[in-house]
């Protein structure tokens, strides 16, 4: 209980029982004495180790604070180098892919050119082919005619008829020759 209550309590109680108000007793005395005592027992040995209770309990407030900013700093700062690799990921990812796309189509490029070329050197080898078989029949049909006409020509010298005989002679020349082209 309060001292100074106390104190205070019996003074009405005293001013209520007729007594003089102001009168002062040994225990208002005690009671000064005792507080003071108490507040200096208190300041000497209580106060120091509460204040540096209470000091290490904001220092410690204030480091976790303090700890608490810097990771969440450290946080943003990695969540930001997180950003800016997956940004250098994807590019890194499109020219890559970019890469891809423009070696495939340099390749069928390549390819579609060298099948043109082998293309052409086929056109090429068939029409030079085409070209031999047409010299060969040339040649083949100029030997037979060559052949034919030597074989009327001795015909001729052979039988040495009149011009009757010449036309019906050269009607079957024409006939035979007409038969070995079909041939």
């Amino acid at each position: 209980m309060n001292p100074f209550g106390v104190g205070f309590a019996y003074t009405i109680a005293s001013t209520a029982g007729g007594g003089n108000p102001i009168s002062f007793d040994y225990t208002y005395f005690a009671q000064i004495a005792s507080f003071l005592i108490l507040v200096w027992i208190l300041a000497k040995f209580a106060w120091k180790p509460l204040m540096n209770m209470m000091e290490k309990r904001r220092q410690f407030i204030e480091d976790n604070l303090a700890n608490a900013e810097q990771e969440r700093k450290e946080a943003e700062r990695i969540r930001q180098e997180y950003q800016e690799e997956m940004l250098k990921a994807r590019q890194d990812a499109q020219l890559i892919i970019e890469k891809a796309t423009k070696n495939s189509e340099e390749r069928a490029n390549e390819i579609l050119d060298q099948a043109r070329k082998e293309t052409e050197k086929m056109k090429q080898a068939a029409l030079a082919d085409i070209g031999r078989e047409r010299d060969k029949a040339i040649t083949e049909v100029r030997a037979q005619v060559v052949d034919m006409s030597i074989a009327v020509a001795e015909k001729i010298i052979q039988q040495k008829l009149d011009i009757t005989g010449q036309e019906a002679l050269i009607e079957q020349f024409i006939q035979e020759v007409g038969d070995n082209r079909l041939c």
